[in-house]
């Protein structure tokens, strides 16, 4: 089904009417594998701004999958402000992203008109974001919140995973490779969401977006992981 919604599925657990188990079951696993990735990252003995970024997007990006499927399933409790947590969390996690791949600009200037463009583009994020829950009926149009967060998200991984990650493969190694291959993975995720592309009652755009970002994420740590030598070697001097 595109462009509507199949009819939520309900269940019942300890007497509580619930809804979408599977979003609850992918946005879990997913956050529990951000997390994962973020934690052995976390073994890397360098201070380096570029593994210190990576290791915050993955664990704010996995923080706010987890508590976005408990905002999915208990919908019916908390109604719309049970989103809000995973919402806040998606401009962060694309900040850390963003200014990771940023932190090893080669040009000097460009790179500090690089940060400072990634932070204005964050703050401009929540700004709508906070505009639309205050002059929107969100709780009838709850996609609209959303929508500045995935804008901001796609921008944000094109430019800087998916650009600069080409950019970094010609000029430096291509271990960064794995970056814009990842944000090739996750970018579609956005757009399933946005045009509510669903394969299937139990399978539908938000377990698909799921897919493609745990998917994506995985490029991501493998490319760090797999590079540690070479990176630390290239950048010894950042």
């Amino acid at each position: 089904m595109i462009g509507a919604d199949f009819e939520k599925i309900n269940f019942i657990l300890f007497g509580l009417e619930l809804v979408e188990p599977m979003a609850i079951i992918t946005d879990t696993v997913l956050g529990g594998l951000s997390l994962f990735y973020g934690f052995k990252l976390l073994k890397i003995q360098n201070k380096l701004a570029f593994y210190t970024y990576w290791k915050w997007f993955f664990i704010v990006f996995g923080v706010g999958a987890f508590v976005g499927g408990l905002g999915h399933t208990f919908i019916n409790q908390w109604g719309v402000i049970g989103k809000f947590p995973s919402w806040l969390c998606g401009p962060l996690s694309v900040y850390c992203l963003e200014q990771a791949m940023i932190s090893i600009y080669p040009n000097e200037k460009k790179f500090e008109y690089f940060k400072l463009a990634s932070t204005l583009k964050m703050i401009i994020c929540y700004a709508v974001f906070f505009y639309i829950c205050a002059t929107q009926p969100i709780a009838e149009k709850i996609e609209l919140p959303f929508l500045p967060i995935a804008i901001n998200t796609i921008l944000g991984v094109t430019l800087t995973a998916g650009l600069l990650g080409l950019k970094y493969t010609r000029l430096f190694t291509a271990g960064f490779s794995y970056f814009y291959l990842g944000g090739l993975v996750m970018l579609p995720s956005a757009f399933i969401f946005l045009m509510k592309i669903n394969l299937h009652q139990w399978f539908d755009k938000n377990d698909l977006s799921h897919v493609l970002m745990a998917a994506g994420i995985t490029y991501f740590y493998f490319g760090i992981k797999n590079n540690v030598p070479t990176f630390k070697a290239i950048f010894a001097t950042k």
